[in-house]
């Protein structure tokens, strides 16, 4: 599949085996991943996007429950420790469990895009680092939707999220 958004396509981890491999909570829905969660050496090392926790409190508030690893961690997550020159993505990981809640992913996109916007905290909102990370069916693996871009346009990538759904978990999926 080929999009017209700033995106690159690619695959993923096995997200439940590296979440057990770090000793945390396997993500079943929606969550908040760290943007390092492919790479940490620890579930202690786990470095968030400036803004994850206003996207959780907003999601709580529209009803949106995150199942990310960060929950069962507690005290040892550290959530704003970015160093200069080396910013992390703001990671939202969609897991098969909302495959038959048809307005999740537009809600989470939507808020995503509205705290990014809205938030003093945010980074420039006309170009943000934003992870999708898409369960495929069939255990298909995962697929990464690396989106560089406005935090207004994040709510275009409802589609390719849900055609990652739709799809055969085979198919060829283009990079652009």
């Amino acid at each position: 599949m080929t999009y017209s958004l700033p995106m690159q396509t690619v695959d993923y981890v096995d997200v439940p085996a590296r979440a057990r491999e770090l000793g945390c909570r396997v993500p079943t829905g929606i969550a908040l991943l760290p943007g390092n969660f492919a790479t940490a050496a620890s579930a202690a090392e786990f470095r968030y996007h400036e803004v994850a926790s206003e996207v959780c409190s907003a999601w709580r508030r529209i009803g949106l429950r995150d199942t990310g690893p960060h929950r069962k961690l507690g005290r040892n997550v550290a959530v704003n420790p970015d160093a200069p020159g080396q910013p992390v993505p703001l990671t939202v990981f969609f897991g098969l469990g909302l495959v038959g809640d048809s307005k999740a992913v537009l809600l989470a996109l939507s808020t995503v895009a509205t705290v990014l916007v809205v938030d003093p905290c945010s980074a420039n909102a006309r170009e943000i680092r934003f992870v999708a990370i898409v369960e495929r069916p069939g255990s298909g693996g995962y697929t990464c939707f690396e989106y560089h871009g406005q935090a207004r346009e994040l709510i275009a990538l409802a589609k390719p999220v849900r055609e990652i759904w739709a799809s055969n978990p085979t198919s060829e999926r283009a990079m652009t």
